[in-house]
């Protein structure tokens, strides 16, 4: 995971958070929150509020992704009895995909 870590630094995101369900990042110049989630694929989540309304971003998607470690992103009904955490998920093959991803994230405006 230490290489994907590099790859958040190299695209201006720093570490804020690191539990075994997840890490969540921040962007040191807009503030927008990743969280990277252990999974045998790279995994990130983005805030619901940066995706919709994004079509770009929206097709990429692998889908919505709920989880009590997502506590920046808004929260919604889903299978218990209170809210949580939800998010728009996207998988990646190599850090090289997670790495141009990240640099298409810095050109759009949040």
């Amino acid at each position: 995971m230490g290489n994907i870590h590099n790859t958040f630094g190299l695209n201006k995101f720093k570490t804020m958070k690191e539990t075994s369900k997840g890490v969540e990042f921040k962007h040191i110049g807009n503030g927008e929150v990743i969280y990277l989630l252990p999974n045998k694929e790279i995994t990130i989540v983005l805030n619901p509020k940066t995706v919709e309304g994004n079509k770009k971003l929206e097709e990429k998607s692998t889908g919505l992704r709920h989880s009590t470690v997502l506590r920046e992103f808004p929260k919604r009904e889903h299978t218990g009895n209170e809210p949580i955490s939800f998010g728009y998920a996207y998988k990646f093959l190599s850090e090289d995909e997670l790495d141009a991803f990240l640099d298409e994230l810095n050109t759009l405006s949040f």
